[in-house]
């Protein structure tokens, strides 16, 4: 009780700052310990990973985006790119990532990310590098995960302007139901360059597990 206490905290500003959440969207995912992987998006979207040895593959309906990968590199298409490519690796507390996207107007795009995670901390950077319109931006992240409770910050921005283009607030309680299945309520809420709020989000992931540790 005391920690989902703790998580409405969090929550809280967001009702302070006059929010209407409006419908609530639910999700679900289930995970067995064979590395296949079901998920349903709260716009009724499909998402399906498999993972074997040395080799994933991806399915999300929305976008119609296709993957497959093996040994940290990816092979992707969707509705957007008509080829993407990228590889990752992690060393101890911290992961990198490098990506390339060809997309179907003809940009080419190429993009950066690190995540460094200690003790429930993480600190996100991610950059975009459009080369067709020469456009240059970036997402900064934090975030914070302990006994159930998470809670994130995002920062946007648009570099070769030196601009600051907004921020969005998320916090969430992960309620450990019972063995193999936990829920978790959330909330969300964005502001723009001039913080002026935008339209607030609420939802409840369903995570199902057999054989093996849950994943979201």
């Amino acid at each position: 009780m005391k920690k989902f206490l703790i998580a409405l905290v969090c929550v809280l500003p967001m009702s302070v700052l006059g929010a209407d959440f409006g419908k609530i969207g639910v999700s679900a995912t289930a995970t067995n310990n064979n590395g296949v992987t079901l998920g349903f998006g709260d716009d009724g979207n499909v998402d399906v990973s498999l993972a074997g040895s040395g080799f994933t593959f991806g399915f999300d309906q929305d976008g119609n985006e296709l993957s497959l990968g093996t040994h940290g590199i990816s092979l992707s298409h969707s509705d957007t790119t008509r080829v993407g490519l990228g590889y990752s690796a992690g060393i101890g507390f911290f992961d990198g990532g490098l990506s390339y996207d060809w997309g179907v107007d003809g940009d080419h795009t190429v993009g950066a990310s690190t995540a460094i995670s200690v003790a429930g901390v993480s600190l996100d950077t991610s950059f975009d590098w459009n080369l067709s319109d020469r456009d240059l931006t970036g997402e900064l992240g934090t975030s914070y995960e302990i006994a159930g409770i998470n809670t994130s910050a995002t920062s946007n921005w648009d570099i070769d302007d030196f601009s600051y283009e907004g921020i969005d607030f998320d916090a969430g309680y992960t309620w450990q139901v019972a063995s193999g299945l936990s829920l978790t309520p959330s909330v969300g809420m964005g502001f723009d360059s001039d913080w002026s709020r935008g339209d607030a989000t609420a939802s409840i992931a369903m995570s199902l597990s057999f054989g093996g540790s849950s994943s979201e």
